[in-house]
C-alpha cells in the first residue's frame, strides 16, 4: 500500500466514519436526555399545515440511530470492500490496493448526512420538550435552510479534508486477433457472470435498510413509509435483475441478457469497430456494481473486477461486460465483425 493510499484511507476513516458516529452519539445523548420531558405520543413528521405524524416518543432516537448510523457503516463497508486487499491483473501478477474519488464522495457523504440526521433530531425532541399535546409542536419549516447548510456544507468540507488519490488502471490491451475459422465454420462462445461476493453483500445489506425503514414507518402510521416502500420495491426489482447475466458471442454479434430477461443489450456484428480484453475495477472505474456509466464514457454491466469484454462500436461508442476467458470472447467477435 502506498503512502498516498494510506493516508486517503485513514482520512476517510476519521471523516467518514469516526466524527460522524460520534456526532450521531452525541446528539442520541442529548436526545435521549430528553425523553422525559416529551408527550407521549410524539410529534414524529411535519408537513405543511404543521405536525401530522405521531408516535413514541423514542421514535426519533431510534431514526437517529438506525438511519444515521446505519447510513455511516453501510457508506464504510462499501469503500472498504470495493477496495480491499490486492487484485491481479491479467498476467498474474499482483496490484497495488487501490483508492478512488467514489469512496471519497462516500466518506463526505457520511459526514453530512450523520450531521443533518443529529442535528434534525436534536430540534425536533427540543421543540417539544414540556408540551402536554406533541400536536401543539411548533412548525420547524425555519430550520430547513440550517438542514440544508449543515448537510452541504459538512459534505463539501468532509471532501477536502480528505486526499485525491490517482487511480491508475491497468490499461487496455490492443485489439485481439480474430480466431482462425474456415469459411464453412462459425463459432459460438457462452459464459455468466454474478455480482461479486463483495457486491451482494452491500446491495442485500442496502436493501434489508430501506425495507426496515419502510416498515418501521408504516408501522408508525406515517404516511413518507409509504413512499420508503415504493423505493424499497423498487430497489428489490433492480437488485433482482441486476445480480446475474448471461453472456454469448457469436458470428451474431454481442448479446448480454440478465437471468431474469431484462435488462439485456446486443451490439450485431456489423456494428463491431473493434474489440479487446480489459481489466476493469467497477467502484474506481465505474462507481459501483451493475449497468453503469464509467468516468471515460464506457457504458456496460460492470460486476465485479477482473477481466472485461470491451466492444467499440462503428458509431465509437465503447461498450463494457465482466466477464471470465474475455480474451476468447474477444477473438469470437473479432472474427465475427471481420466477415
Amino acid at each position: 500500500m502506498t503512502p498516498d493510499i494510506r493516508r486517503a484511507r485513514t482520512a476517510f476513516l476519521w471523516v467518514g466514519v469516526i466524527v460522524p458516529l460520534a456526532l450521531i452519539v452525541l446528539a442520541a445523548i442529548v436526545v435521549l436526555s430528553w425523553l422525559p420531558d416529551l408527550p407521549d405520543p410524539a410529534a414524529v413528521h411535519w408537513g405543511p399545515d404543521g405536525v401530522d405524524g405521531f408516535g413514541p416518543r423514542w421514535t426519533p432516537l431510534v431514526l437517529l440511530l438506525g438511519l444515521g448510523g446505519g447510513t455511516v457503516l453501510l457508506f464504510a463497508l462499501i469503500a472498504f470492500l470495493a477496495h480491499r486487499g490486492s487484485s491481479r491483473n491479467r498476467a498474474g501478477s499482483p496490484m497495488q490496493p487501490r483508492w478512488s474519488a467514489t469512496a471519497r464522495l462516500l466518506g463526505a457523504a457520511s459526514l453530512g448526512v450523520a450531521g443533518v440526521l443529529s442535528l434534525v433530531a436534536v430540534v425536533t425532541t427540543s421543540v417539544q420538550r414540556g408540551l402536554q399535546d406533541a400536536a401543539d409542536a411548533p412548525d420547524i419549516a425555519a430550520w430547513i435552510p440550517a438542514f440544508l447548510v449543515v448537510l452541504l456544507g459538512l459534505g463539501i468540507l468532509g471532501w477536502f479534508l480528505q486526499p485525491a488519490v490517482a487511480f491508475v488502471t491497468e490499461g487496455s490491451g490492443a485489439p485481439v486477433a480474430p480466431l482462425a475459422l474456415a469459411d464453412h465454420e462459425r463459432a459460438v462462445w457462452m459464459r455468466s457472470v454474478t455480482v461479486a461476493t463483495g457486491g451482494q453483500v452491500v446491495l442485500g445489506i442496502s436493501a434489508f435498510i430501506v425495507i426496515a425503514m419502510s416498515v418501521l414507518l408504516l408501522a408508525q402510521g406515517i404516511a413518507a413509509g409509504w413512499i420508503v416502500a415504493a423505493v424499497a420495491l423498487m430497489l428489490v426489482a433492480l437488485i433482482a435483475t441486476g445480480l446475474a447475466f448471461r453472456v454469448r458471442a457469436s458470428a451474431a454479434g454481442l448479446r448480454v441478457r440478465s437471468v431474469a430477461g431484462w435488462p439485456r443489450l446486443e451490439i450485431p456484428a456489423a456494428d463491431i469497430a473493434a474489440v479487446r480484453a480489459v481489466h476493469v475495477n467497477p467502484f474506481a472505474e465505474f462507481g459501483g456494481w451493475g449497468y453503469r456509466i464509467g468516468t471515460d464514457g464506457r457504458r456496460g454491466f460492470v460486476l465485479r473486477e477482473g477481466d472485461a469484454l470491451e466492444v467499440t462500436r462503428t458509431d465509437g461508442r465503447v461498450f463494457v461486460v465482466t466477464v471470465d476467458d474475455a480474451a476468447t470472447a474477444a477473438s469470437v467477435l473479432a472474427a465475427a465483425a471481420r466477415r
